[in-house]
């Protein structure tokens, strides 16, 4: 009986033995079923976070396009430049020839009238194609769908801008290239994801491949049972699958939606790389029962967990950026793992972005000339300086001058001379006023400063005599000495006023400085008549 009762015993050992193992494998299998399934949800997020800063990337970088040739255009405008004119214009821009392939302008008519690379190319009319057709219905700046240029054979991108003069037509069409096989556009795009598995690849609205490993699929549309996984990123604007087969083997496929183009950008990462880490453990946990299985899959959380740590930080630093709660200076990691890398790679490339904004944010702003600022400056400056005198009580004053008898100077001397008077006329403003004021440059010989924080409206015949004194000496224009006068409108605003009020009060005094002979000033009080009288002085009683 002993005996059978220690075979049943045994038995029962055995028993729960194996109770205990297939319970101990269960909830090990289970765990990591689990486990597959929150990585596999974990590395999507990731991918998708990943996908968001690399079309931010895109985006911005097309918009940092347009807003090089905007500030063209813009030039052109205050230059008043023609169409046979602005040959010379893009060849002085050398940031141009950094960005794009080529630069081109066409005339109304669609016909080409100046090229960046090649001035003695063929003739060329793009008046049929679609983005030129674009551009002048909506009179704004264009980004093309993907096409292949008829000069190179090229995948290309072209990217519009309108020249429009100051009556409102276009004279001109500016267009940027892109070549979508230049290292400037495809290898930066492959640098986002350098040292990772998987590839990255953008397909427009319609099914065009606008960039893939695989240069032969550019431009094409290929059907969805040879490329179902470029079929698939077009369902969503943002979303990811992994029960996509991409090149034999299972892949997850994260997809984002650009913002300034109708493109997709998106990953296919073979799952076989996501989940590497985890096949030790896997392993591992079968092999062991029990306590041993719990333990390995607790490892492999870990694991996984420390994995993802740096990237983890990552995802919080793009955050904290984007929430405006930190600079780009927490990219600059010194890390050297590959999300390290990454890290650096986007502090550079955020780097180059802050800069190239207020590169274009100084041209916008500032008169190409004479360094001033410039009229949309100074239409921007003004209702917020008339805010700030409405809150504070105290008096704002605007000036308008004009440089007296500047077309003779022009006829006598040479434009040349004219453009060194004038750029001397900007130095003198700037030096005769307070650090507080602020001067522009409106178009030709027209200048305007605003003055804030004036303790009395009589402060404005103190201001005009300064003006009118520092502009006495002679100016000094390419080796010639030139009697300079200026007539000056003065505009003092004591309490709330519209910027039309006291731009037309300061516009009122101008002309009566004019009528009563030039070189002089006068001042008005907007809104209730004039404060001061004109001032027509010859230059030596000004000066005095």
């Amino acid at each position: 009986m002993l005996h059978h009762f220690s075979s049943f015993k045994v038995k029962l050992s055995v028993l729960v033995t194996g109770m205990v193992l297939i319970a101990a494998v269960g909830v090990g299998g289970i765990s990591l079923l689990f486990a597959d399934f929150q990585i596999e949800r974990m590395i999507a997020k990731q991918e998708l976070l990943a996908l968001g800063g690399a079309a931010a990337y895109i985006d911005n970088d097309l918009r940092h396009k347009q807003q090089l040739l905007r500030a063209v255009a813009e030039e052109a405008l205050t230059r008043e430049l023609g169409p046979q004119e602005i040959q010379a214009l893009l060849e002085s821009h050398d940031s141009l020839r950094d960005e794009f392939v080529n630069v081109a302008a066409y005339d109304a008519r669609g016909d080409r009238v100046a090229s960046l690379r090649d001035r003695q190319d063929k003739f060329i009319n793009v008046s049929r194609r679609p983005y030129f057709r674009q551009t002048m219905a909506a009179r704004e700046s264009v980004v093309s769908e993907p096409f292949r240029s008829a000069l190179t054979r090229r995948p290309v991108v072209s990217v519009t801008q309108p020249v429009i003069d100051r009556r409102g037509n276009i004279v001109a069409v500016l267009l940027g290239g892109i070549d979508l096989l230049r290292p400037s556009f495809a290898a930066q795009i492959d640098a986002l994801r350098a040292g990772e598995a998987g590839y990255l690849f953008i397909v427009a609205k319609d099914g065009t491949v606008v960039h893939h490993p695989n240069k032969t699929l550019l431009l094409a549309r290929p059907g969805e049972e040879a490329q179902p996984v470029l079929h698939a990123v077009r369902a969503a604007p943002e979303g990811w699958r992994t029960d996509m087969v991409d090149g034999g083997s299972r892949a997850l496929v994260a997809w984002r939606r650009l913002s300034h183009v109708d493109w997709t950008i998106a990953v296919s990462y073979p799952l076989r790389s996501a989940f590497a880490p985890m096949v030790s453990v896997r392993l591992n946990s079968f092999a062991a029962a029990g306590l041993f299985t719990v333990l390995a899959g607790l490892f492999g959380w870990a694991l996984v967990k420390i994995l993802l740590e740096p990237l983890d930080k990552l995802q919080r630093n793009i955050e904290a950026h984007d929430a405006g709660a930190a600079g780009i200076e927490v990219f600059d990691t010194q890390e050297r793992d590959e999300f390290g890398l990454l890290s650096r790679a986007l502090y550079r490339l955020s780097r180059h972005r802050q800069q190239s904004e207020r590169t274009l944010q100084r041209q916008a702003t500032t008169d190409v000339l004479t360094g001033a600022y410039n009229r949309r400056m100074f239409e921007d400056f003004l209702p917020a300086a008339l805010a700030r005198s409405d809150r504070s009580g105290e008096p704002v004053a605007v000036a308008f001058l004009d440089i007296d008898h500047f077309k003779d100077i022009n006829d006598t001397h040479g434009h040349a001379a004219g453009d060194a008077v004038l750029v001397e006329f900007a130095q003198r403003l700037a030096a005769s006023v307070r650090a507080a004021d602020t001067v522009a440059r409106l178009a030709g010989d027209e200048f305007v400063i605003v003055f804030e924080q004036l303790q009395a409206a009589d402060e404005a015949h103190m201001i005009g005599a300064k003006i009118m004194a520092a502009m006495a000496p002679p100016f000094h224009a390419g080796g010639q000495a030139v009697r300079v006068t200026a007539s000056i409108g003065i505009a003092v605003a004591t309490q709330a006023t519209s910027m039309e009020a006291i731009m037309r009060s300061a516009d009122e005094a101008l002309y009566g400085v004019k009528a009563a002979g030039r070189n002089g000033y006068a001042v008005n009080l907007a809104g209730a008549g004039k404060l001061g009288t004109v001032r027509p002085k010859p230059l030596r009683q000004a000066a005095s």
